[in-house]
């Protein structure tokens, strides 16, 4: 609910002076604030336009990117599988490169105590993969650069982290489906 408070009313010049003077002051506040509201609108579109999930591979691209894809997995797949010091072969989820080259997925490891450590996030940096339990600070912002570029999938597969999606948890794992209640 509004309402408008009614000045009593007077004349001369000193009051229309004043009456002119709150106008103005009315406009000029108005005139921020739509200010205020454009360069917010400017402000949002361009940080959605900078972390918008960039386009894959497509057309005469594509052929390039898978292999450049290839390429670069055959560099960082033994160093992989030599920093995991895996007695099996790797258990892999999706891996794909970026436009940079950088190659980014997810592996079921081994600990090095010999128990499996689940499905787990790794990008490069050159030939060498980046753990987060490397302790590099900056590996979730890496990572996020790395999920918002599928320039070229090098291995289909699960972008899930844990146990369920490895194999093992696949035939331990269910998925809980929750149906809709309709009430009489």
């Amino acid at each position: 609910m509004t309402f408008v408070l009614q000045l009593p009313f007077s004349s001369g010049r000193r009051t229309r002076r004043k009456a002119v003077a709150v106008r103005l002051f009315d406009l000029m506040v108005m005139a921020l604030i739509a200010l205020g509201a454009a360069l917010t609108v400017v402000y949002v579109v361009q940080y959605e336009l900078r972390v918008e999930p960039k386009r894959p591979a497509h057309g005469a691209a594509l052929a390039k990117a898978r292999v450049m894809g290839r390429v670069r997995w055959a560099m960082v797949e033994p160093r992989l599988v030599a920093r995991l010091k895996q007695p099996h072969a790797l258990e892999l989820g999706r891996v794909w490169a970026t436009r940079e080259g950088r190659v980014c997925g997810l592996v079921h490891g081994w600990g090095s105590f010999g128990g499996l450590t689940a499905m787990t996030r790794f990008y490069t940096v050159g030939d060498e993969p980046v753990f987060k339990q490397d302790g590099g600070g900056d590996f979730e912002n890496q990572w996020w650069q790395c999920r918002r570029d599928h320039y070229v999938i090098i291995r289909e597969g699960s972008e899930e982290t844990g146990f369920c999606p490895t194999k093992l948890g696949q035939k331990r794992c269910y998925t809980v489906r929750v149906q809709a209640r309709t009430w009489h």
